[in-house]
């Protein structure tokens, strides 16, 4: 553990307003945490028994940023540090007390706070203790009744720090899943993708199986009366080994697919990476495999509705309100995945072929490529040599032909005589073909070639 003095004295953020800060303010929450683990918190949390909209304003002014409120009934105010990726958020105590505040909070390594003017760590739950030994434990249960979220910030919490969660408070999460029901989509949003940014979504989706909180998370490909039996478990965790598989294409995808680790790291919004909604989609499918495989759903507790594959995958992602274009990135993936596969199977497809994938695919090639390769045997050396070459004709070839088209729409035109429509389209998708094939190669060409077609 670092020595947390040192660390808050040393901080060049905390150090240009060290000397706006009156008693009874304290560093709280993840920031103590996260320092204590020896890492830069990107969030620093203040709690002070001043006005907050004073404190705000002069930290605001020193830093050059302005304060806005982040939660105005909650009485917390933000001050964005765009420059040094940053924010400082200055919040009300929630009790006459900032032990008392600790303990209304989520979880104990969540529930430490230094005190800034002298100097001391303030630890009312023995959170130092259990962050020491990798244990995720929630404070109370009454705590986790005021907010049913807490069970999966738990779950999440132990993903991406790697601890374990305790066996009573495991209890509990198994005891209240059903209470998730009460929380924003929105809310459940951020946790799932905030544990899917990590290398260990497989251990995440573990997780909520063994805490029974697949069926209430992912209640579309669920019937309302199921519980939650072992049985179910037990189907449920066969679909964790073809995530396991996933991350670890994806944690090497770059050793495959140069520069691909970029693109999974690019936000189709806010807070929600592509490799995320990848990780994300590779469970789904796997729970649409189970359906298909127990007989439509009687024996895994999975219902057979009469609904396709992307309709579920639409209602779980409206379920989480996430964006119209992740929506449609999970439900693109979700639908290309037997043609990727059979793709995938050929033992040498042609330029054209390769040409019409790329086209086909998209925007999402990347992780149609990676989510197929995670369900075929790891042994079959085809099925990669396959993905390298076709990664390397996208970011290459593919990528200058569509930068750089032999001919426009306007030539088509007045090759056709006038009159735009879908006709045009067609006949620049041919001239793009003919190039892959390497039949034409320059403008010259593809306008003979065009003439002579059309003739």
């Amino acid at each position: 553990m670092q020595d947390l003095s040192r660390t808050v004295s040393s901080n060049e953020i905390l150090k240009q307003i060290k000397d706006l800060l009156p008693q009874r303010t304290y560093l709280v929450g993840g920031c103590i945490r996260d320092m204590l683990l020896g890492r830069v918190p990107p969030d620093f949390d203040l709690v002070t028994y001043e006005p907050v909209e004073d404190l705000a304003a002069r930290i605001a002014d020193r830093l050059g940023a302005r304060p806005f409120w982040m939660d105005e009934r909650r009485r917390v105010i933000r001050i964005a540090l765009k420059s040094l990726s940053a924010n400082i958020d200055v919040s009300e105590p929630k009790a006459l007390s900032i032990e008392e505040d600790l303990r209304s909070r989520d979880l104990t390594i969540n529930a430490m706070a230094y005190d800034l003017s002298r100097h001391r760590l303030i630890d009312p739950l023995d959170g130092f203790h259990d962050l020491s030994r990798g244990v995720i434990r929630i404070i109370s249960e009454e705590n986790l009744l005021n907010d049913p979220l807490r069970g999966l910030r738990a779950v999440r919490f132990s993903v991406t720090l790697d601890f374990a969660v305790h066996e009573e408070s495991s209890r509990m999460i198994k005891r209240h899943a059903w209470r998730l029901n009460k929380v924003s989509g929105e809310r459940i949003r951020q946790e799932i993708v905030q544990a899917l940014r990590t290398v260990h979504g497989a251990d995440f989706f573990r997780q909520l199986t063994w805490n029974a909180l697949v069926p209430v998370l992912f209640a579309p490909y669920f019937p309302e009366q199921d519980n939650g039996d072992d049985h179910q478990h037990a189907l449920l965790l066969s679909v964790v080994p073809v995530c396991q598989e996933l991350d670890g294409i994806i944690y090497a995808c770059d050793a495959l697919m140069p520069d691909c680790s970029g693109i999974l790291a690019q936000e189709t919004e806010s807070g929600v990476e592509r490799g995320a909604l990848l990780r994300l989609a590779s469970f789904l499918l796997g729970l649409e495999e189970l359906r298909s495989e127990n007989h439509k759903g009687r024996e895994s507790g999975i219902p057979a509705r009469d609904r396709s594959v992307e309709d579920r995958a639409m209602d779980f992602c409206s379920s989480l309100r996430f964006s119209a274009r992740s929506s449609r990135t999970i439900r693109s993936l979700l639908g290309r995945v037997e043609r990727t596969q059979r793709f995938l199977a050929q033992r040498a497809p042609s330029p054209l072929d390769i040409h019409r994938f790329c086209e086909d695919t998209a925007e999402q090639l990347p992780e149609a490529l990676l989510l197929s390769l995670s369900r075929v045997k790891t042994q079959e050396a085809l099925p990669r040599q396959t993905v390298a070459r076709v990664w390397e004709y996208y970011r290459t070839t593919y990528q200058e032909h569509k930068k750089s088209p032999l001919i426009s729409g306007s030539d088509v035109i007045d090759v056709l005589g006038g009159g735009a429509g879908p006709e045009v389209g067609k006949w620049l998708r041919t001239i793009e073909e003919a190039r892959a094939r390497g039949e034409i190669r320059t403008r010259s060409e593809a306008m003979e070639f065009l003439r002579r077609k059309i003739g």
